[in-house]
């Protein structure tokens, strides 16, 4: 029976596109507020739903990998970096000092792509089953 409103079941679309955080216009910073969004998604998301519980699960889990791996990867570039420039100009090429930041642009483009791809199958109401995600049970 109807009450006269149109209700939508809730799909957890909402906590993988909140890994579009990533797109922030402040340095260095869009990372770190996409990745923990996603995460802290999972508790709200959590009570409403099967599928939305398990969409949020899945955005948690990317969101984690997300945060941890390009949180690391700007660490090991500092690293690798601070030490050179305090010591003077150095005419060394941008390899290998650079391969750090290389692979974060590339983990910020795959994690692009994850999010735009799991939105959009959640908001279909579809089970996403994104990278890191485990089997249904």
């Amino acid at each position: 029976m109807s009450t006269g409103g149109d209700t939508q079941q809730a799909t957890g679309a909402s906590a993988w596109a909140l890994g579009l955080l990533v797109l922030l216009p402040i340095p260095l910073m869009g990372p770190l507020a996409a990745g923990g969004a996603m995460i802290a998604a999972y508790g709200t998301l959590s009570r409403q739903g099967r599928l939305a519980k398990a969409n949020a699960a899945s955005a948690r889990r990317w969101g984690r990998f997300f945060l941890v791996s390009s949180t690391a990867l700007l660490v090991l570039q500092l690293a690798l970096t601070l030490p050179r420039w305090w010591s003077g100009p150095v005419t060394t090429g941008f390899f290998p000092i650079g391969i750090p930041i290389v692979l974060y642009a590339l983990v910020c483009v795959v994690h692009l792509v994850v999010v735009t791809v799991g939105t959009v199958q959640a908001r279909r109401g579809e089970l996403v089953r994104g990278p890191f995600s485990r089997a249904a049970s």
